[in-house]
């Protein structure tokens, strides 16, 4: 993404979580929020839902993976904690939706300065006002120190706490993501859930070539789509970094699961997993 500007695929992922209660009906993830947030009508979140025939499978794995990272929130929420970290948060909209509240928790966004100065004004422009848990905290990951400025912010690292990390890792370098693991494996008794991608072998052929399509389209906007990681590759570097209990969910696991309820799903099968790592 350009320093200034937010980021594309913050929309682009808002768009299929507009999309998915439209078509889906909310039916993984309910959320009242999607349409409001984005300010736009029914119709431009479906021509943008059936701008490409698997595009159902993208509505699948966004629903699904904040789905999976929401329920485990809500039993790491049970067992006592009470500090979320929304990583490269975007346009998500959980803690609108916190159903928490009353447990005396804390949501700290982190994401771009620049995606968080659009987000603040999309809030603003749709009259969503911001709940009193909710923390705004600008990184650029790349460059900034997370602890630092999560701290600065109020974040207590002597105190658990639960991270999601979903629709970045495949666009940090391995170094980025090396660092922001270590500092979660700091903090005691921390949980993650996040998602990552296998190679484009891992996936079926007409989806290696809109995988391509998409990489290309990437460098035109000056994104990325740099890491790759194979389950094994991806569990020796979780254990390596003090993560011990570690679930690995693959695209096949979760069309199993939450297939049915996309409208229209599209055959193939693509190379992304959902984990969650605790220490």
């Amino acid at each position: 993404m350009k320093p200034s500007e937010p980021s594309l695929t913050a929309l682009m992922i808002a768009r299929q979580r507009a999309a998915h209660q439209v078509l889906d009906h909310g039916s993984i993830l309910d959320d009242p929020f999607a349409m409001k947030i984005l300010g736009e009508d029914e119709k431009d979140v479906l021509q943008f839902a059936n701008k490409h025939p698997l595009a159902s499978i993208g509505r699948l794995i966004t629903a699904a993976r904040s789905r999976i990272a929401e329920d485990a929130l809500s039993r790491a929420v049970e067992g006592g904690i009470r500090q979320i970290v929304i990583l490269g948060a975007g346009l998500d909209t959980f803690a609108l939706r916190n159903p928490h509240s009353a447990r005396q928790i804390r949501i700290y966004e982190v994401d771009h300065p620049a995606t968080q100065a659009w987000k603040r004004q999309l809030l603003a422009e749709a009259q969503i006002a911001l709940p009193p848990w909710l923390v705004f905290v600008p990184v650029d990951f790349e460059r900034d120190d997370l602890g630092e400025n999560l701290v600065a912010a109020g974040f207590r690292q002597n105190s658990p706490a639960f991270f999601t990390w979903l629709g970045v890792v495949p666009y940090l370098t391995q170094d980025a993501i090396g660092r922001t693991l270590n500092y979660m494996s700091s903090i005691p008794n921390s949980e993650v859930v996040f998602d990552y991608m296998e190679a484009p072998e891992a996936s079926s052929e007409e989806l290696r070539q809109i995988e391509t399509e998409r990489t290309e389209q990437l460098k035109k906007m000056d994104e990325r789509s740099d890491s790759r990681f194979d389950p094994a590759g991806m569990a020796a570097i979780l254990r390596s970094h003090g993560f011990g209990a570690i679930e690995d969910i693959s695209f096949q696991e979760i069309a199993s699961r939450f297939g049915r309820a996309v409208q229209g799903l599209a055959p193939g099968h693509l190379g992304v997993h959902v984990a969650h790592a605790k220490q």
